[in-house]
């Protein structure tokens, strides 16, 4: 491997997956540690086979796949922005087919995962004869492999004579409190958000056209607990953007009680794409408030956690962990009310207790 590869990659693919192995990893667990081993391999057959012959199916999965794409576009100029990377102008010093062939790798290291899985794709589409099919993905992963590259080139070329960014159009702001944090994800978070969209979107897709009207609510019950996990990345960056923009308004003449129906009702308001959405897949209006209020005690839960100021960051996940597990078995045993009371009022016990004696670390 060349020198320039070597920097490359422990300048971009490095800190890449390691801010994103959370992520990842979760994406892992859906893909292959939901299905029981021996039915694995016909699971993936079949939504392999549905992307083939579902047009909108395809579509979903391109557009999740261009997110991806965006968020690893996003994430290398915004490392390439930082002084400490100003050493990679250098880069352009080559010839232009050399760099971009070098950036092109890097692009395609980061993409790794979706290449690995893609392989799989590729061998049952031409195994099935859908030749065209297999084609039209290979070029489209391509495509966006290579506009990477291009705009990676691009930005390393043009940073200190234009300034630009990625997304220059802006999301009005929305008044109110929750008005703060739903700007605030409209205009900051947007990938992010579409991320965690795109994803649970499809899922709730592949579950409802595998299922079929008036089957076993417990159904869609566990699968909205991976709906809801997908959603999980979402709350640190609530706290975030609390502790270092909101931390003001713990001086106001608030109650307790009204912040914990605030954050209840963001956490239900997050989550309204997904409820439209289910509604195709159930028919009584009572299992509908029932993941509603479902949503909002479990992200609620998450955020209380979240709020314990000598907590263990690397905790983190093990919690969610455990959670899921609780969660998955209570609604498999019918008693998806005892949780969402457990979870909404075990919220509000902690909120009230450290909403205002939580102080965030000063780096």
């Amino acid at each position: 491997m060349s020198t320039m590869f070597q920097v490359l990659r422990k300048s971009i693919i490095v800190p890449f997956y390691r801010s994103h192995a959370g992520l990842l990893i979760f994406i892992f667990l859906i893909m292959f540690g939901t299905v029981e081993s021996r039915y694995l391999v016909n699971y993936h057959q079949t939504l392999i086979i549905g992307m083939f012959t579902s047009e909108l199916f395809m579509f979903s999965v391109c557009v999740i796949w261009a997110l991806y794409s965006l968020k690893i576009l996003q994430y290398s100029i915004t490392l390439l922005r930082k002084p400490e990377y100003a050493f990679l102008t250098n880069l352009m010093l080559v010839s232009k087919p050399k760099a971009f062939g070098e950036m092109l790798v890097i692009v395609l290291f980061c993409f790794l995962p979706v290449v690995a899985y893609s392989v799989f794709i590729y061998l049952l589409g031409i195994s099935e004869h859908y030749y065209s099919g297999s084609i039209g993905i290979f070029l489209f992963q391509t495509m966006l492999c290579c506009i990477n590259a291009y705009v990676i080139l691009l930005f390393l070329r043009t940073q200190h004579k234009i300034s630009w960014t990625l997304a220059p159009f802006r999301i009005p702001n929305i008044g109110g409190r929750i008005g703060f944090y739903i700007s605030h994800f409209a205009s900051q978070e947007k990938i992010a958000l579409l991320i965690s969209k795109g994803f649970s979107l499809a899922l709730l897709y592949i579950v409802r056209e595998a299922t079929e009207s008036g089957d076993d609510f417990r159904i869609v019950g566990l699968t909205w607990v991976f709906v809801l996990l997908s959603h999980t990345f979402l709350i640190p960056k609530v706290r975030m953007f609390e502790d270092r923009y909101l931390s003001w308004i713990k001086s106001l003449p608030i109650s307790t009680a009204k912040t914990c129906g605030l954050y209840f009702v963001f956490y239900i308001s997050l989550m309204i794409p997904e409820l439209m959405f289910s509604l195709s897949m159930i028919g009584s209006i009572v299992d509908l408030a029932s993941l509603a209020l479902l949503s909002g005690g479990l992200l609620m839960f998450i955020h209380a956690y979240l709020l314990k100021a000598d907590r263990d960051p690397d905790q983190f996940s093990t919690f969610l962990f455990w959670l899921f597990i609780l969660s998955f078995f209570v609604i498999l045993s019918k008693l998806i009310v005892v949780l969402i009371v457990v979870l909404g009022a075990t919220a509000c016990i902690r909120i009230t207790k450290r909403y205002y004696e939580y102080e965030p670390a000063v780096n």
